[in-house]
C-alpha cells in the first residue's frame, strides 16, 4: 500500500507544480499502465500452483526483463509495456521479481534509475550539473520524492554526492 500512496502523492505533486505535464497525450496511458498494475499487485491473493512460472523459465524471463529495464532507464516504461514486450504477463513478472529480489519490477526499475542518477552525479561537475534536470532524465519528476528516495537508498542527499565526488 505504501507504493500506491507514494505514487498518488507524486501524481498530486505533479498536478499542483507541473500541471502542463498532464497535457502530454502519452501521460494518461503512462499513468494508467503504471497505476492499475500497482493497484492489482497490492491486492492480497491466495496463491496456487497455476500462478507460478517454472523456475528455469522464470529466471530467463527476469533476466530478459532486467536487460530491457537497463536499456530503457531514460525512457518511460510501464509494467504492462514490459510484459507485452517480453510476451509475458504482469503477474509472471510480479511473482518472478518478488521471488528473486523481494521487490516488484517497478521498484527494481526505480532502484536501477536511482543508481544511474548517482553514477552521473559522481561523474559530473557541480557547476555543470542540475540535479533536478538529471533526475527528470531518469523519470523522477517530484523533487521531494526523488530526494527522499535517494537519501533513503544512499544515506546522503544528491547534492552531497555531487559535491563529495567532484575533484578539482
Amino acid at each position: 500500500m505504501k507504493e500506491i500512496k507514494d505514487y498518488l502523492k507524486q501524481l498530486i505533486w505533479l498536478a499542483v507544480h507541473k500541471p502542463n505535464w498532464f497535457q502530454n497525450p502519452h501521460i494518461e496511458k503512462l499513468v494508467t499502465d503504471d497505476f492499475f498494475p500497482l493497484l492489482i499487485s497490492n491486492i492480497p491473493i491466495k496463491l496456487n500452483s497455476k500462478c507460478f512460472v517454472k523456475p528455469s523459465r522464470r529466471a530467463k524471463l527476469i533476466a530478459q526483463a532486467k536487460r530491457k529495464m537497463l536499456a530503457n532507464l531514460e525512457k518511460p516504461l510501464t509494467l504492462k509495456q514490459l510484459a507485452q514486450n517480453l510476451g509475458s504477463s504482469n503477474s509472471a513478472l510480479l511473482y518472478g521479481f518478488q521471488d528473486l529480489f523481494g521487490i516488484s519490477p517497478m521498484r527494481y526499475l526505480k532502484v536501477r534509475r536511482l543508481n544511474a542518477v548517482r553514477q552521473h552525479l559522481k561523474a559530473s561537475e557541480p557547476e555543470n550539473c542540475t540535479i533536478l534536470f538529471l533526475a527528470s532524465e531518469f523519470w523522477f519528476y517530484s523533487p521531494s520524492h526523488f530526494t527522499r528516495d535517494y537519501k533513503t537508498m544512499f544515506g546522503e542527499l544528491p547534492s552531497e554526492t555531487l559535491a563529495k565526488h567532484y575533484k578539482i
